[in-house]
C-alpha cells in the first residue's frame, strides 16, 4: 500500500527547475511526471456536509519561522523565493516570518533590499527568482528570533488571520539536536544579533501555548531525535526531520507545497511522506549526501517503553564486548563537525534502530541472550512499522557511511573514542539530560552511563 501510495506523491509533484535543475520523477517503478492519468492517489476524507463552517476554512495553512539573523540569511531568502514559485492557493495558505540582520559573520547579504528586523508574508505566486515580492503584513525593526515565545506569537498570529482545518508549522534555521557540543548554541532558531536560542524543552512549549499543529518540520540539522520528538509528541501528530545534517539548500520548496496546491486534501501523513519524497528527490538531484524523515507523534511513548525494555535487559545480562561492537559501529551524525571530529567518532548522535540490531548481532550465548535479540527486534519493528511513516536518503555522509543504514530516529549514544569521559561531554550540557521528558519515560541516561563502561 505504501508503495502504491508513493507512486500517487510521484505523480502529483510539479516538474519545478531549481537548484537541481529540470528534474525528472524516477522512482524505483518508473517515472513519472505531472498529471500522469492512472496512477492511483489514496482515499481522502472529505468534510461532512453539515460542518459547514469548517467547510469554508481552507485545507491547510503552512507557517515557516525562518531565523535569517545568522550566516544562513541568504539561504532563507532563496527559500522564500522558492515558495513564490506556488504561492498560496484558493485552498492552501503559505505564511512567512522571516528575519534578518547586518554585520553577521560569514553570511551577510544586502540583497532583497537589504531590510532588517522580520517581515510577516502571506506568500504569493511571482515569477521572479531573485526578488521576494510577497505583501508584508507586519514589520518589526527589533525581534529576537532566538526567542521561543516569537515564534509562539507567529503562530498565534498565523492561526487567527488564516484559519484552515489543519496547521503546518516548520521551524527553519541551523539545529543541533538536543544539544551542541560547542556550548554556543544547544537547541534550534539561533539568533546571532541577541545570542539567543530556541532549547529543547521550548521546542514543546511553542506548540503547548500556541496550539498543536497537524505537522511540524524542522529544516534544520540533527532535529529527528528521541531527545527532540518526545517534548513535541503531545502536539504534533506528524514529526518531520532529519538524523543527519540538512544540506544548506534545505527543504525543496516549490516541490512539495507543489504537490500540496494539487492535492491540498491529502492528510497530515500523506503529505508528510510528500515532503520525504520530494526532499529525496530534489538531493538525489543534486548528488548530495541527506536523510529525512516524518514519525507519529503518537507513537513516541510506546519508543520509550520499548527502549526502555530493551536497555534493562542489555543491563542485566551485562555483555560488554556487543555494546561495544553496536557503540563502535553504529551510524553517527554530524553533531561535532569535521574540524573537530574528522572520523565522526566523537559524535554522540546514533541511529537507535541501527544500535538495537548491532548489539543482539554481537551478543555470546547467554540464558536471556534469546529474550534480548527479541527485544532488540520488536523495537527494530515498531520503529519501521509503528514510528516511521516515511523515510529516505540520498547518498553517503561524509565519512561514507551510506544514509540508508539511518531508519528515521536517533539518540544519545557515547562518543566512539571513549577516551572522552562521560563527566567531561556532560560537563558541557546546558542543563542535565535527566531533565529531558524522554529520559523520564525511558531512563536513557541509565543505559548511557553503563555504555560508557563498554572500553
Amino acid at each position: 500500500m505504501r508503495k502504491i501510495f508513493i507512486f500517487a506523491v510521484v505523480a502529483l509533484m510539479p516538474s519545478f527547475t531549481s537548484a537541481a535543475g529540470s528534474m525528472s520523477l524516477d522512482f524505483g517503478g518508473g517515472t513519472y511526471s505531472s498529471g500522469s492519468p492512472d496512477v492511483p492517489a489514496p482515499a481522502v476524507s472529505r468534510a461532512a456536509p453539515q460542518e459547514e463552517e469548517r467547510a469554508s476554512l481552507k485545507e491547510w495553512t503552512v507557517m515557516v519561522f525562518i531565523n535569517g539573523k545568522n550566516d544562513l540569511e541568504l539561504a532563507g531568502l532563496y527559500n522564500v523565493n522558492q515558495m513564490e514559485k506556488v504561492g498560496s492557493t484558493s485552498r492552501m495558505n503559505v505564511v512567512v516570518e522571516m528575519g534578518r540582520m547586518n554585520g553577521q559573520a560569514g553570511g551577510d547579504t544586502n540583497l532583497d533590499g537589504d531590510w532588517t528586523g522580520s517581515r510577516r508574508m502571506l506568500i504569493k505566486k511571482d515569477n521572479d527568482t531573485e526578488k521576494i515580492t510577497s505583501r508584508v503584513l507586519q514589520e518589526d525593526k527589533t525581534v529576537d528570533m532566538g526567542d521561543y515565545k516569537r515564534a509562539v506569537d507567529f503562530v498565534k498570529w498565523s492561526k487567527k488571520k488564516f484559519p484552515a482545518k489543519r496547521y503546518m508549522l516548520i521551524v527553519w534555521n541551523h539545529g543541533s539536536g538536543w544539544m551542541d557540543p560547542r556550548q554556543e548554541e544547544k537547541g534550534i532558531s539561533f539568533d546571532d544579533e541577541t545570542g539567543n536560542y530556541i532549547r529543547t524543552p521550548q521546542i514543546g512549549l511553542i506548540l503547548k501555548e500556541a496550539g498543536k499543529v497537524d505537522i511540524l518540520a524542522f529544516d534544520a540539522c540533527l532535529m529527528n531525535m528521541a531527545e527532540v520528538a518526545f517534548e513535541v509528541k503531545d502536539e504534533a501528530q506528524v514529526i518531520v526531520g532529519s538524523e543527519e545534517t540538512v544540506p544548506g539548500l534545505g527543504y525543496p520548496y516549490d516541490m512539495f507545497l507543489g504537490a500540496m496546491a494539487q492535492r491540498p486534501d491529502f492528510g497530515a501523513e500523506e503529505t508528510g511522506t510528500v515532503m520525504v519524497e520530494a526532499f529525496k528527490m530534489f538531493y538525489d538531484a543534486l548528488n548530495k549526501g541527506a536523510q529525512l524523515s516524518a514519525i507519529r507523534g503518537s507513537r513516541m511513548d510506546g519508543l520509550a517503553l520499548k527502549m526502555s525494555d530493551f536497555a534493562k535487559l542489555a543491563m542485566e545480562i551485562g555483555d560488554m564486548d556487543a555494546m561495544k561492537a553496536a557503540r563502535n559501529g553504529v551510524i553517527r551524525y554530524d553533531a561535532v563537525g569535521g574540524g573537530s571530529d574528522p572520523a565522526m567518532t566523537i559524535s554522540f548522535y546514533g541511529d537507535v534502530s541501527q544500535f538495537a540490531q548491532l548489539a543482539a548481532a554481537n551478543l555470546k550465548e547467554h540464558e536471556k541472550a534469546g529474550a534480548l535479540r527479541e527485544k532488540a527486534a520488536a523495537l527494530q519493528d515498531y520503529i519501521d512499522r509503528e514510528l516511521v511513516i516515511d523515510n529516505k536518503s540520498s547518498g553517503n555522509n561524509r565519512v561514507g557511511r551510506d544514509l540508508a543504514e539511518s531508519k528515521g530516529i536517533s539518540v544519545y549514544l557515547p562518543p566512539v573514542e571513549t577516551r572522552v569521559p562521560q563527566e567531561k561531554l556532560e560537563g558541557i550540557f546546558e542543563g542535565k539530560y535527566t531533565d529531558f521528558a524522554f529520559d523520564k519515560a525511558a531512563g536513557w541516561h541509565e543505559f548511557v552511563t553503563f555504555l560508557y563502561g563498554a572500553k
